[in-house]
């Protein structure tokens, strides 16, 4: 078995524990059952003590199905088929003329496989009242072949003290080793489990430090978003403030307004993602995001400014979802703040709104000076960013001198370009 099937296989048997050792009875069974059972059928004994042997052995070998389930219960059977099996008399080989005792057939061994599995899965003190328990069944079966020619067998070329301590100490000695290997099977499966369990601590540390220093770096943003832009737009929104107030009848006191305004605007957003950013709840929740409901306010911060916006929307209107709305708004508030830099406050804006049937398609044209030269702006890479993001496209023309064209096509289904183009 490869190192890479290992772990599949222990997983498998760990799962179907009775299954498993239901395949490990017959597996055993098909080798030192089918020889027992023959030397039964062979046997001319009574057959009352061969219907009595057959069902001890079939005793022991069913025990090995629950071994793992109920370890305990399963050990006490086997050993208790064990004793049976000792107090047997001997059976009778009419081919060899030879006497055995039913406790030397091949499938007593299956009890060495409950003594291994008592002694791993059990409690030290347990497993070691199950090798106590094993031990004096080495005992009876000692004190049953003590005497062969009480039953019928031969010590063979070995003197008969010889044989009865070879006898003694190799019984013993396979009992404590197969205890001795099952408490070692125990204690690697604890200490696998062990490193597990390290392993699953150490990666929810992992989780936490990984979080702990996202929030960190959040509030890091955070800080220094609010040192940097906030107190910045405070500024200008008071002198702004400062400058309509002086001279309310002046021409420019509409403008300070505007700027006012925007400035107001534009710092109950920074706050609101601030409040997103922020880890600590020092500030309130985010504001609500805009949507095209609140295009009415946007056209008329715009119209302000001196920048003329016509508007034109055909087809029929329905609800979008929150992403696709708020990027249909961030695009069409981008489009117009272009048209305030680049074209000037006396431009003129003509925005087309088109409901398709499968997405909303934002035109935006202006009369004022054209694109400006050089690679394409924060402002329009933000805008291609943001509609990547559920699908859309941004395509700008333009000449100078003949004004600048921004079309966009918003579908009503968020996705995203990798989901797209699956």
């Amino acid at each position: 078995m490869t190192k890479a099937t290992r772990p599949c296989v222990d997983s498998f048997l760990g799962r179907h524990r009775v299954s498993g050792d239901a395949a490990l009875a017959v597996l055993l069974a098909l080798p030192l059952g089918l020889i027992s059972l023959s030397l039964l059928r062979a046997s001319d004994s009574p057959l009352s003590i061969r219907l009595v042997t057959g069902f001890g052995l079939l005793i022991l070998h069913g025990s090995v199905v629950p071994r793992r389930l109920c370890p305990r219960a399963a050990y006490g059977i086997a050993a208790a088929a064990m004793v049976l099996l000792v107090l047997l008399p001997p059976l009778h080989d009419p081919s060899s003329g030879a006497n055995y005792p039913p406790v030397l057939l091949p499938s007593t061994l299956v009890f060495g496989l409950l003594l291994y599995t008592v002694a791993g899965r059990l409690d030290l003190l347990s497993s070691l009242a199950c090798l106590a328990v094993a031990l004096m069944g080495v005992g009876l079966v000692v004190a049953r072949l003590w005497d062969p020619v009480s039953w019928g067998g031969s010590s063979g070329s070995y003197e008969l003290p010889v044989w009865r301590i070879g006898l003694a100490a190799g019984l013993a000695a396979a009992a404590v080793c197969l205890w001795s290997l099952g408490r070692l099977s125990g204690m690697r499966a604890l200490f696998l489990a062990e490193l597990a369990a390290k392993a699953e601590r150490a990666e929810a540390d992992r989780a936490r430090e990984r979080a702990e220093a996202a929030r960190a770096e959040r509030d890091r943003i955070s800080r220094e978003m609010h040192d940097v832009v906030s107190h910045s737009l405070a500024v200008m929104v008071s002198q702004a403030e400062g400058g309509r107030l002086s001279d309310p009848d002046a021409p420019g006191a509409a403008v300070f307004g505007t700027i006012a305004g925007v400035g107001r605007d534009a710092l109950r957003d920074m706050r609101g993602l601030l409040g997103v950013l922020r880890a600590d709840g020092e500030v309130e929740g985010p504001a609500p995001q805009p949507r095209l409901a609140d295009l009415p306010d946007l056209l008329e911060h715009v119209r302000r400014t001196g920048v003329r916006v016509v508007v034109r929307e055909t087809g029929d209107a329905r609800p979008l979802r929150p992403a696709v709305d708020l990027t249909a708004y961030r695009v069409i508030q981008e489009g117009l703040t272009n048209v305030i830099k680049h074209a000037g406050v006396t431009a003129t804006a003509d925005m087309t709104i088109a409901w398709r049937p499968d997405r909303l398609d934002i035109t935006i044209e202006d009369d004022g000076a054209g694109p400006p030269p050089g690679e394409a702006g924060a402002g329009l890479t933000g805008m291609r960013e943001r509609l990547s993001m559920v699908g859309g496209s941004l395509h700008v023309s333009g000449r100078p001198g003949a004004g600048f064209e921004l079309s966009a096509a918003v579908p009503y289904d968020a996705r995203s370009l990798s989901s797209s183009g699956s």
